[in-house]
């Protein structure tokens, strides 16, 4: 992107390509950034993507709310809905699927000693045997 933008000389040119303390930022961003998408990857993997999603939007939420409060921002009444409505959502959802996670466990009681990995998963990531289709 830097090269199409013809900005390729003036980062080349630039300072912080020497200064250490901007390569360990660089590094600890990097490395951050990846271990968040291995963390998202292992929550979709143990949740569903919808589940995923509202967890993210609700980390972006908290980040932007405590933006507010620390910068000292003012935000008119319609942004103010806004999160709120984004917050109630995602509250909703999380109790809607802890009341549908202790209902199936009532309905699946197994017994001791057996273990069933297909049920351990939430039901939009359980795999239809009805949907298999091969190529």
């Amino acid at each position: 992107m830097v090269v199409l933008t013809g900005q390729l000389s003036s980062a080349i040119a630039a300072p912080e390509l020497l200064d250490p303390f901007f390569w360990l930022f660089l590094l600890v961003t990097g490395v951050l950034g990846c271990m968040m998408a291995w963390v998202s990857a292992m929550q979709i993997n143990v949740t569903s993507p919808v589940t995923h999603h509202i967890s993210s939007n609700s980390k972006a939420i908290a980040q932007t709310i405590i933006a507010v409060i620390w910068y000292h921002e003012t935000k008119g009444v319609l942004w103010w809905v806004s999160v709120v409505m984004v917050v109630v959502g995602a509250l909703t959802y999380a109790v809607v699927r802890m009341r549908e996670e202790g209902g199936a466990k009532l309905n699946s009681t197994p017994t001791p000693g057996s273990h069933n990995p297909e049920n351990s998963k939430p039901a939009e990531v359980k795999n239809n045997e009805n949907d298999d289709v091969s190529c």
